[in-house]
């Protein structure tokens, strides 16, 4: 009974009216991409075929208009199209035909007008301008061009943001009922003007570095996700902007021409970090009841410590991280740099390593004899420098070195490193020269050069005077270097009770 209810429910979908890129990076598929990102369900209906890469475009076949037809019947005779897109109308007819259907079904449109891709090439036809403003406009809810459409389709020019806002207005002439003047090709601020109150909202930015190809469409396509999980059309305008910033940080070129934006680079970012913080839960999990363990926690305490996929270390600026998509947890950052609640709850954006921010302690209970680990605090992203820097280092020579935990050095336990078949080498503290580069650590980096390059299992120092001996243990991830401290107290296990004191 319940599940009979439940399939009556309809989700809120939206719908793309575009064409398709075949290199991935704008139209349709740019287009899919946010709309997954932004959690809501994605229709299309495709108006044209493109033949396209990061170079530009080589062909472009337009869909019959009666084949565009049956797709958006087939479409809204059946899903909860709350709003709608449009992208690539290439021709007069196709504009046309799409404003009737708009007006059919009573879509909320926001219209994206495509003139030219980024990378080159015309998509609209000049004769198709005048039916966008005649026919498509008077029907749709928004349009949103950028510098050189709305020059376009105003007939003015424009130099600043008061010949935008001149602009806006102009277009708004036809019966859109909002303006949004991208400021992409200006000066990074977009102009939003409510036709029916003849107001301006201006929405500062900032210009950032990264593939620009497929921006008009994931601004658009993202603006619609935003209008349709209920935010208003400011917030929307806002959030938009603000992922399309994020898939251009997150861009990648895969081509030899102008990269295309990654809508789900953000989304992507979000789970790696997520992932990490299980990673280091899960090898925490596996170290805290063994009863060896706390007796190789040096007196300053040991951490677990793993970083994000090399991917993410430096192409990304931290200042412009999603934090207006995620809502914010009530998780203060550990980076001082970072004075924003983290919006994922994983701590600073600044960082690409988490550990414990107050480390793991041994513990003696109420008798004095038995001791056990305890962690304080909860993983988070910029804890645990020590251990930040030895993983940059190994990384240096394998990236797919991406963990480390750090024991109390002795001698018997590294003979028990190497008894558990682990490759161990030393270095000496004393040895380290002045004015070395304090983001990484020298006595890493020394050893896995003299190692002939290879990251060892095992990497140690006796310590010196008043500073303890440690041993560092690394691996590809948390649970990785976890097991191999499981199995070095595995060999003491077997020592002892072999007799051994």
């Amino acid at each position: 009974m319940t599940h009979e209810k439940t399939s009556k429910i309809k989700k809120k979908c939206v719908m793309t009216i575009a064409g398709s890129d075949s290199g991935g990076g704008a139209g349709i598929e740019a287009d899919l991409k946010t709309f997954s990102a932004l959690g809501v369900h994605g229709a299309c209906v495709i108006a044209s075929v493109t033949s396209q890469n990061t170079t530009g475009v080589q062909s472009v076949f337009d869909i019959p208009v009666e084949h565009i037809g049956t797709q958006m019947d087939s479409v809204c005779t059946d899903m909860n199209i709350v709003f709608a897109k449009s992208g690539m109308l290439s021709s007069p007819e196709i504009v046309q035909f799409v404003a009737g259907k708009v007006k059919e079904y009573g879509l909320s449109l926001v219209v994206d007008p495509v003139m030219a891709a980024e990378a080159g090439g015309e998509l609209l036809r000049k004769e198709a301008v005048e039916m966008m403003a005649e026919a498509l406009l008077p029907v749709s809810y928004a349009v949103t061009p950028n510098i050189f459409e709305a020059e376009i389709l105003s007939g003015l020019k424009i130099k600043n943001a008061d010949d935008a806002k001149a602009a806006a207005v102009k277009i708004a002439e036809t019966g859109v009922k909002y303006v949004i003047v991208t400021g992409g090709h200006l000066d990074a601020e977009d102009i939003v003007y409510d036709s029916e109150n003849k107001e301006f909202t201006l929405l500062s930015g900032t210009f950032v570095k990264g593939g620009t190809h497929g921006t008009g469409c994931t601004y658009s396509s993202a603006l619609v996700s935003y209008l349709a999980r209920g935010y208003t059309f400011e917030e929307a305008c806002r959030f938009a902007k603000k992922f399309v910033v994020d898939a251009i940080l997150y861009s990648e070129n895969i081509g030899s021409g102008v990269a295309p934006v990654n809508p789900g680079g953000a989304s992507t970012l979000f789970s790696e970090r997520a992932a990490v913080i299980e990673n280091i839960l899960e090898a925490w999990e596996i170290l805290k009841d063994d009863d060896v363990f706390p007796q190789l926690i040096p007196e300053v305490g040991t951490n677990i410590a793993m970083t994000l996929p090399d991917r993410f270390k430096e192409s990304v600026q931290a200042d412009y991280y999603a934090s207006g998509i995620q809502p914010p947890r009530q998780m203060l950052s550990i980076d001082k740099r970072d004075r924003q609640i983290g919006a994922d709850g994983f701590g600073s954006y600044y960082s690409a390593v988490a550990s414990f921010p107050g480390r793991i302690h041994k513990m003696k209970d109420l008798t004095g004899t038995k001791l056990s680990a305890e962690n304080l605090g909860y993983p988070s992203f910029g804890a645990g420098s020590n251990l930040a820097r030895v993983i940059k280092s190994a990384q240096e020579f394998d990236e797919t070195i991406r963990a480390c935990i750090n024991l109390k050095y002795t001698e018997k336990t590294v003979k028990h490193c190497e008894q558990s078949g682990f490759s161990a080498y030393a270095f000496t503290r004393d040895d380290e020269p002045c004015g070395c580069d304090e983001s990484k650590e020298w006595g890493t980096s020394v050893v896995i050069q003299e190692n002939g390059e290879t990251v060892p299992d095992i990497i140690y120092e006796n310590g010196g005077f008043g500073k303890e001996g440690i041993i560092r243990v690394l691996g590809t991830d948390a649970v990785d270097a976890a097991v191999k401290v499981i199995m070095i107290c595995d060999d003491i296990r077997k020592q002892i009770g072999g007799g051994e004191k």
